[in-house]
């Protein structure tokens, strides 16, 4: 098995800090991010420059099947802030996503922004491979949000 955790791109997130690239990640607007499901087949490699969709290792291992559309759905970001439940900590929650009347099986969706050049943002791992036989596949990200991080040590 090939994937073992989630993470961001540090690519990106460097870019993005540093304002290399800009975009507002908090944006409500639907398909600002797409969400691609994976198999377990690819290895990610969160120090690659400039990672993106349909770019290796992201052209090969994408979850196919009836009911999923290649490029993954659009998302809709709920929030990116801090954390009402978690002091110190800054969450980016996504909606839920459902592809349906799915036959397919997944391992991690991939996010990304398809208006920066299909940049990759982060690789959020299930833990396992799920799978769906005519049925709804539907991701809900936790409700503390699909990526959490420290901003500093509680005082």
């Amino acid at each position: 098995m090939a994937l073992t955790q989630d993470a961001w791109f540090n690519d990106t997130y460097v870019k993005l800090v540093r304002q290399q690239i800009t975009i507002d990640v908090g944006s409500t607007t639907p398909g600002v991010f797409k969400g691609a499901l994976w198999t377990g087949t690819v290895t990610p490699d969160f120090s690659q420059v400039n990672p993106a969709y349909n770019v290796a290792p992201w052209n090969t291992g994408q979850t196919s099947g009836p009911g999923y559309t290649v490029g993954g759905n659009s998302l809709t970001v709920v929030s990116f802030a801090e954390l009402a439940s978690a002091a110190n900590k800054v969450g980016w929650r996504f909606a839920a996503t459902t592809w349906t009347s799915a036959t397919i099986a997944a391992e991690a969706l991939l996010v990304y922004a398809p208006g920066l050049s299909n940049k990759a943002f982060l690789l959020r791992w299930f833990g396992q491979s799920y799978d769906s036989s005519d049925g709804d596949y539907t991701v809900t990200p936790d409700t503390t949000g699909i990526w959490r991080t420290v901003l500093r040590n509680a005082a």
